[in-house]
């Protein structure tokens, strides 16, 4: 079962919060793209299947992660997880259907990793410094490089761009949840909206120009820092009650 936005929220602030009191949007559970194939199957059946899905998820994100998205397919990812071309249909019959999963498991763990992040941070500490330190470091890892290949991918596939647009408001509208249930980091607000935002797009877009070497050490460092000094300022003014 997967969740999805009920309407979508958007970057602009006119839908942002998701599941708010006051009638705003809500999550809704919706079917999954392709339910298991679990009729009649043993609970032994149904956890080597969940296992072998995973299996293929994981060795498409390897691939993806050496930079060479054009050339995944579904016999690249067969070969990568050292099984046959028809176990990996047996789960994901094409191979778009094969990339919105791998980028949907990959949505799942970084918001699991989110809400840890924001569990880790301790009553006394800088709540931006620890957010956006624990932000930054993930856009360095394994999920966020295979992500960074599935949107240039996508930018030359329409429908990889239609497919994947909807999975990413879903995941936004997740992440704005995570942080309000932890904190009370309300998206209506207008203010508390264009801090997030900065926040977050200036750390993806950060993450990119790493990845093209176009930013130094120096530069990102700074631009870090003042990331942090707006998270910061946001966070006060709602705690003085702004």
């Amino acid at each position: 079962m997967r969740l999805q936005l009920d309407p979508a929220p958007s970057i602009d602030g006119e839908n942002p919060e998701v599941g708010a009191a006051d009638g705003g949007p809500r999550l809704v559970a919706v079917s999954p793209r392709r339910a298991p194939r679990s009729f009649g199957a043993s609970p032994r059946q149904i956890a080597k299947s969940e296992a072998m899905r995973l299996r293929v998820l994981e060795a498409t994100i390897d691939c993806l992660q050496e930079g060479k998205s054009h050339e995944v397919s579904i016999a690249v990812i067969a070969s990568q997880a050292s099984i046959s071309r028809g176990a990996v249909q047996y789960h994901f019959a094409t191979r778009r259907e094969l990339l919105c999963a791998v980028i949907e498991h990959i949505n799942a763990r970084r918001l699991r990793q989110f809400s840890a992040d924001l569990s880790a941070v301790r009553p006394g500490e800088d709540l931006a410094e620890q957010i956006i330190n624990a932000h930054w470091k993930h856009l360095g890892e394994r999920d966020f490089l295979a992500y960074q290949e599935l949107v240039l991918l996508a930018r030359s596939d329409p429908e990889l761009t239609e497919a994947f647009a909807p999975i990413y408001q879903v995941f936004l509208g997740e992440w704005y949840e995570t942080a309000r249930q932890a904190f009370g980091w309300s998206y209506r607000d207008r203010e508390v909206m264009k801090a997030g935002n900065i926040a977050h797009y200036v750390l993806e877009g950060m993450a990119y120009g790493q990845l093209a070497g176009q930013l130094s050490p120096e530069v990102i460092a700074d631009m870090l820092d003042h990331t942090k000094s707006i998270l910061r300022a946001a966070i006060q003014k709602k705690q003085d009650g702004g």
